[in-house]
């Protein structure tokens, strides 16, 4: 009887510390998996943190010439210029704008020179792939100055024109782009990041 219950007592000494372990196990994983947890999230805003920084220097490297070229003449607003080059330049990561200054797709040759890249286009209701040339600039502001003639030439043709609503559709009914939403993209980046503020920068310094 007595050895009996002995090894009753055991068992339940036992099972506690199995019980009990297994508890601290648990205990710890979960401990881990928080840890892991908050450093996922603290890399992540040190992450958000950097890209909002990089977004902020490419909009004031873009706005800066943007605003000056206005000031002396009036043609495409800043938002517009800022618009086109993030949504054309991926914010200033692409090949073309590393390679070439190039920042809005613009295609053809500068004084000669120009780099051959992979471009998509919208062509009879379908997306392709095609290769064509895209001029290559020795600077951003000279691409930017480009940029302004070629559009008040061809597309905007107009330096009363002080509404940016206005600018993007015209781009987009003169065919700038393939891109059916062309217009609407570029009004939402410049809502989103209150690029008009650099139009009235330039416009009230006229």
């Amino acid at each position: 009887m007595l050895k009996t219950i002995k090894l009753i007592t055991l068992t339940i000494i036992v099972a506690g510390v199995v019980v009990t372990g297994g508890m601290y196990i648990r205990g710890q994983r979960l401990m881990h998996q928080q840890s892991y947890r908050q450093v996922e999230a603290t890399q992540q805003a040190q992450q958000d943190q950097q890209e909002l920084q990089a977004q902020e220097k490419f909009i004031k490297m873009v706005a800066d010439p943007a605003v000056k070229l206005y000031e002396s003449k009036p043609q495409v607003l800043p938002s517009i210029v800022i618009a086109q080059a993030i949504l054309e330049s991926n914010w200033g990561k692409s090949e073309l704008y590393k390679q070439a200054y190039n920042p809005f797709g613009i295609k053809g040759k500068y004084h000669g020179k120009y780099v051959r890249f992979e471009t998509k286009e919208y062509i009879n209701h379908k997306n392709v792939t095609i290769m064509d040339n895209f001029r290559k600039y020795p600077s951003l502001l000279e691409a930017i100055a480009d940029h302004d003639t070629l559009l008040s030439n061809n597309f905007i043709k107009s330096s009363n024109d002080q509404s940016y609503l206005s600018q993007a559709k015209l781009l987009k009914e003169n065919g700038y782009a393939t891109d059916k939403d062309y217009d609407e993209k570029l009004i939402k980046l410049i809502k989103t990041y209150k690029l008009s503020k650099y139009d009235l920068q330039a416009i009230n310094q006229e």
